[in-house]
């Protein structure tokens, strides 16, 4: 299909950009510039802020962020191993999907690629980049908690065994403490490395990309960071990013010795009550996982289900797609922990 010719694509100003974002209701915490901004500076990206607008309205936008390996320009919204819950296109409920898609397809900022890889955002409905030369992947799925109603009533929609770890928590004198500065990075890098190497690999997020994050979300007030303490001693932490409606689960890690304290669930208990006081309306405990579904911990605090988002890409020859699995196998084999270490 052919685009309406009084649709205008354009790369939107900085300047601009958020104001637009949020007049999306479904947008993330990482659409926000910030995000982005963090993402180019971790990874050497370029970044494409491009707008569909009609008459003058905001219809959709894409956040694309570029690299080159060689001759070949790869787009991302995102790539895997950006450490990015949700990115892909936001595009307004009355909007003609099909048709803001063909107009973002066939613009100049979007149609000269070689691999393009995204996640989209389509909770509420089907978006189809089938006809455009994408291959669908595998939907994602993430885990909602209503923040609107009362607490006695959250409490009582955790599962049994959630409640319990609280309570055990709570009884083995676990204490909640907001992080007010970047001194606790330090344990939570180790933290994270403990963590990931019981699966062979390194954290999927660098300590330069904690520190980052830190300096430019706690300085805007959208980063919540609790820690749970044990006899004075940190023991796990979170990093909640939020925005005016959802926190999400980001990242969180804690030390291997205390993996028999319930810290985590007392942690998000405190997280959801936290959010829940600030006027948010849901905390997301994201999904990262290609499975699709989350596992018994996520699964514990009973939230809403959800098929949130699907994965897209698209390769314009066989040659690359060869080099694009030469290139995950690579970063696959980078990430892997020596073997003395994950064995210890």
């Amino acid at each position: 299909m052919t685009a309406p010719t009084d649709y205008n694509v354009a790369i939107i100003e900085r300047q601009r950009w958020d104001a637009i974002v949020e007049s999306f209701p479904e947008h993330s915490i990482f659409h926000s510039l910030r995000w982005l901004d963090l993402l180019c500076a971790e990874h050497k990206l370029k970044m494409l802020l491009v707008g569909v607008e009609q008459e003058g309205r905001s219809l959709a936008v894409w956040p694309c962020l570029s690299l080159r390996k060689g001759p070949l320009r790869i787009l991302g919204s995102p790539l895997k191993g950006w450490s990015t819950a949700y990115l892909g296109p936001l595009i307004q409920r009355d909007a003609d999907v099909a048709a803001v898609l063909e107009a973002f397809l066939s613009s100049a900022p979007l149609s000269r690629w070689s691999y393009f890889n995204c996640r989209v955002f389509d909770r509420d409905r089907d978006i189809d980049l089938e006809p455009f030369g994408f291959t669908r992947g595998h939907r994602e799925e993430t885990y909602v908690i209503d923040l609107s109603r009362d607490e006695e009533a959250i409490w009582t929609n955790l599962k049994g065994r959630c409640r319990t770890s609280v309570r055990k928590a709570r009884k083995l004198g676990v204490e909640i403490r907001e992080e007010r500065d970047a001194s606790f990075l330090d344990d939570f890098w180790s933290m994270s490395c403990e963590v990931f190497a019981h699966y062979g690999i390194q954290p999927t997020f660098s300590r330069s990309l904690l520190e980052a994050m830190y300096r430019q979300f706690a300085a805007a007030e959208s980063l919540y960071v609790p820690s749970a303490y044990l006899d004075g001693k940190r023991i796990a932490t979170l990093m909640l990013p939020f925005n005016g409606h959802t926190m999400y689960w980001w990242a969180g890690a804690s030390f291997d010795e205390y993996r028999k304290v319930p810290a985590g669930n007392l942690l998000h208990w405190e997280a959801i009550c936290h959010a829940r006081r600030m006027g948010l309306k849901s905390y997301d405990l994201v999904n990262v996982s290609d499975r699709g579904g989350g596992g018994p911990f996520k699964q514990s605090f009973n939230g809403q289900r959800i098929a949130v988002a699907t994965h897209w890409e698209a390769c314009r020859s066989k040659l690359i797609q060869m080099l694009k699995e030469r290139y995950r196998r690579h970063l696959l084999r980078r990430r892997q922990v020596p073997t003395e270490r994950a064995a210890a």
